[in-house]
Formats: structure tokens, sequence, C-alpha cells
């Protein structure tokens, strides 16, 4: 008796398993709510300015923020994670011969169309990091504000981005802060070429 109620116990779970209801399958209306969302136009429209691999050359602010360094390297652009955001990756170098140090950074951008701004992640070789929302580009020009923190506290960043003569090719400049906005020091002035 003891084994026909356990046989019976199985089969009755089993069926119940397989019995399962339509809710159990994947409707067409399930599917159409996990496709991806399309990239908005603003992002696009970055990727077509700026995607490719830039050559770039200018000065940086030395570790005082007074000194100016040649600055120099390389950075690629492409649009990453479904074309959901813009990756900028620069590998270079602050300074000449021997005593140059490497500098290198990941940002990563994607354009909030809740807000009709850009969200900016930026992480550096120094341990640097900062958060930051930038206009949307218009003539081929962007600025950004962010707040960052690194080994020397916290500060406030504009970026500011200029892509609108290819033949000048992209050029970039930041300034820093670190009392609060009360004053503002360049912080480092490029032009990159493809």
């Amino acid at each position: 008796m003891k084994l026909s109620l356990a046989v019976v116990t199985l089969l009755g779970l089993s069926s119940l398993a397989l019995a399962g209801g339509d809710e159990d399958k994947p409707s067409k209306k399930n599917k159409s709510d996990e496709s991806k969302p399309k990239a908005p136009n603003e992002l696009a429209d970055r990727v077509k300015a700026m995607s490719g691999t830039w050559t770039c050359d200018g000065i940086g602010a030395g570790m005082d923020g007074k000194s100016t360094l040649p600055f120099k390297g390389t950075m690629k652009s492409k649009a990453e994670l479904d074309g959901q955001w813009v990756h900028d990756s620069f590998t270079g170098t602050m300074g000449d011969g021997k005593s140059a140090m490497k500098f290198g950074f990941e940002s990563y951008a994607t354009f909030d169309t809740n807000l009709k701004k850009w969200r900016t992640l930026f992480m550096d070789n120094f341990g640097g990091q900062m958060v930051g929302l930038g206009d949307p580009m218009k003539d081929g020009k962007m600025d950004t504000t962010s707040d960052g923190i690194d080994l020397r506290g916290k500060s406030q960043f504009k970026d500011h981005t200029d892509v609108s003569d290819a033949k000048k090719g992209m050029h970039m400049w930041g300034e820093e802060s670190r009392d609060s906005g009360k004053t503002w020091n360049k912080i480092y002035d490029m032009t990159c070429k493809k």
C-alpha cells in the first residue's frame, strides 16, 4: 500500500508540473517587452562624430596644478553595450623622457532622454573618478560638468569638446576646481586627429 500511495503521489505531482498553464509559456507580448530599447539619436550623432582612433597632442597641468607638461596619447571611441553607451579609452603620457608619467582613463557616456542630458562615468589610472552631466552636442560642441574624487580629494570638473571642424580634429580642454567652484584652473588642452 505504501508503494502504491507513493507512486500515485509522484504521478499526481508530475501531472501537475506538466499541466502548467499558459502563463509558464513565453507569450508574444512578453517577447516584445524584452526587446532592447533603441539608442537615442543623440548617441548615434556622437558616435558618428567621435568614433575611431584618435592621436592626441597637447598640454596638461603638473601635479602642482600650476606647471604644464606635454600631454600625448591615443583615444579610442566607440559604441558599446548594445549601442547604449559611448566608450572612450585613453592611453598616453604626461611629461617628457624618463620623467613622463603614464596616464590612462576609461569613460562611459549615455544620453538620458528624460533628463535631456549626457550621463558620464570616468575613471583613471591614478584612482580618480568622476560622475557628470552634459548638455546635448550642438554644432559639434559639448560641455560636461562633473564631480570628482582622487588622491588629492574632491573636485569639480568642466570638460569641453569641439568636433565642429573635421579638418582641425577634435579639440578637448578641461578646467578643475578644488575649492567648490570658487576658482577654476585649466587642467588640460589637446587636439586629437584621426
